[in-house]
């Protein structure tokens, strides 16, 4: 198994690399993961939205009719009335776990290729549904991890030596939950700071960088405030008298701007993370690949059918 150890300046090409090839796909890509991010946001908008009515016509709405004059009834209406837009959530939601680590898989097929005028994402994300429990259980394991005290305390550094879990388990046909994470921190042990400089650089550019430029240029051309100006609108309705009670508990409070700018912030914060989702793929794709590059042409027969058939081209092994 050929490993090789990184110096810095590799680091920085891989990087750089990465936002080129990014850019090469990012149409491509943005198609793909549209329905998954905007899927998930406006179904939980519609949801809360009907949630929140409900809750304050109540009333209203069970003295509207006499049939309607019942709890359980009315709450049987009120989750048929919302079912499709969980259903859409759901399935949003899916396909964003599948591209979590279907997208490794497509940057591995066009590495070293000039371009792939049509990738096909359905034929990368089938590779990964062939082994959906396991990949369930994987999704599992991390977030335990990374949510249960005292092991939450210490997520940041665990998630650095995690950071190439979704990378083996998609790229090694034979890779199970257990081995992937085994894996990542055995290559991360023997590469720590490399990986550590491409974990820095990639937070600061799509989880800081990005996200405040977008934001700011939204505010010279005032669509962030018109965005603020409708949020405001329904934080208005909310009872933020008794919110605040509980509030003054700490010696803080809140007003509807304050909902409002933070809660658009978020939501444009949201959006550009998850459509930056291919590029962090790519980066630690070609991170992977050229720290283990022997173990990725151990791929089986029927995985690399699959995989070729993404890009519409025979690999040549």
């Amino acid at each position: 198994m050929a490993k090789k150890k990184f110096k810095i300046i590799d680091t920085f090409t891989i990087f750089f690399g990465s936002i080129k090839t990014y850019c090469l796909y990012l149409e491509q890509c943005t198609k793909f993961l549209a329905f998954p991010i905007f899927g998930q946001l406006f179904s939980l908008i519609i949801i809360f939205t009907l949630t929140y009515y409900f809750r304050i016509n109540y009333e209203n709405i069970k003295n509207s009719a006499a049939f309607l004059n019942n709890d359980q009834t009315l709450l049987i209406l009120f989750l048929i009335v919302i079912l499709p837009f969980l259903l859409i959530f759901t399935k949003a939601l899916y396909d964003y776990l599948i591209a979590f680590s279907s997208l490794n898989i497509m940057f591995y097929t066009v590495s070293n290729k000039k371009r792939v005028k049509d990738i096909d994402f359905k034929a990368n994300n089938k590779v990964i549904e062939r082994r959906l429990f396991n990949y369930i259980i994987l999704m599992l394991i991390i977030s335990i991890i990374m949510i249960v005290p005292p092991i939450c305390f210490i997520a940041p550094i665990i998630w650095i030596f995690l950071c190439l879990t979704f990378q083996i388990f998609a790229l090694e046909n034979d890779s199970n939950p257990a081995k992937a994470i085994t894996r990542s921190c055995e290559l991360v042990k023997e590469n720590f700071i490399s990986t550590l400089i491409l974990l820095a650089l990639t937070a600061i550019l799509t989880y800081w960088f990005l996200p405040s430029v977008i934001i700011w240029a939204l505010e010279k051309i005032s669509l962030m405030n018109l965005f603020i100006s409708g949020i405001e609108n329904i934080a208005i309705l909310l009872p933020l008298d008794v919110i605040n009670t509980y509030l003054s508990m700490v010696n803080t409070s809140i007003d509807p701007v304050t909902i409002a700018k933070s809660t658009a912030e978020m939501t444009v914060y949201s959006i550009i993370v998850g459509f930056t989702l291919p590029f962090r793929c790519c980066c630690f794709t070609e991170f992977y690949r050229i720290l283990d590059c022997e173990k990725i042409k151990g791929f089986s027969k029927q995985s690399d059918e699959i995989i070729s058939r993404a890009t519409g081209k025979k690999r040549k092994n």
